[in-house]
């Protein structure tokens, strides 16, 4: 079972820049179904060896192939194709659950994952919101009912895009509120 995508007012999380009376409203991850395309991937990657066994005499598969490699370098082959699949499981999962989205009382942090190796992160404090929106593109996107947020700031960056997230609406509606309490606390 997967990891939530959404969670509201996590008790027991922190994380590495937070601030000591920072409260987390929102960490949000990818919606579970964009994980779809690689899992299917994976499954398919998983049994073709399988099934270019059981059809190694038949014309679905080339002969002229099967005829080129030695035997005795197949199960080195097949070794490697799976720790290949495994390996592209893995990193495709990996990058599904550390891509978070935080949103707190006083600013938005978008942690992005590039591969295993590149980590970059955003952030920009509520007061610095100028606008957000939120879209649903697809017939997918409201019958599992997640979508892109994007917010203007005056920041750095000017532009933060949260994109494929449970709940946009109501993950909109808190924001978007949060941002003005903040700017009426603190006259930003």
């Amino acid at each position: 079972m997967l990891p939530k995508a959404i969670l509201e007012k996590p008790q027991n999380f922190k994380f590495e820049s937070q601030e000591k009376g920072e409260t987390i409203y929102f960490i949000l991850r990818k919606h579970p179904v964009v994980n779809v395309w690689w899992i299917v991937l994976s499954i398919f990657f998983s049994i073709a060896p399988i099934i270019t066994y059981i059809y190694k005499d038949t014309s679905i598969v080339p002969v002229e192939l099967l005829i080129v490699i030695p035997k005795h370098y197949w199960m080195i082959l097949i070794i490697l194709w799976y720790m290949i699949v495994i390996f592209f499981t893995f990193e495709a999962f990996l990058l599904w659950y550390f891509n978070i989205y935080i949103i707190t009382d006083a600013r938005v942090i978008d942690i992005d994952f590039h591969g295993l190796w590149k980590k970059r992160i955003s952030e920009a404090s509520l007061g610095n919101v100028e606008d957000a929106s939120y879209s649903t593109n697809s017939m997918l996107h409201i019958v599992f009912d997640y979508g892109d947020i994007s917010m203007q700031t005056a920041a750095e960056q000017p532009e933060f895009e949260f994109k494929s997230i449970p709940k946009p609406g109501l993950v909109h509606d808190i924001l978007t509120n949060l941002a003005e309490a903040y700017k009426q606390k603190y006259g930003r």
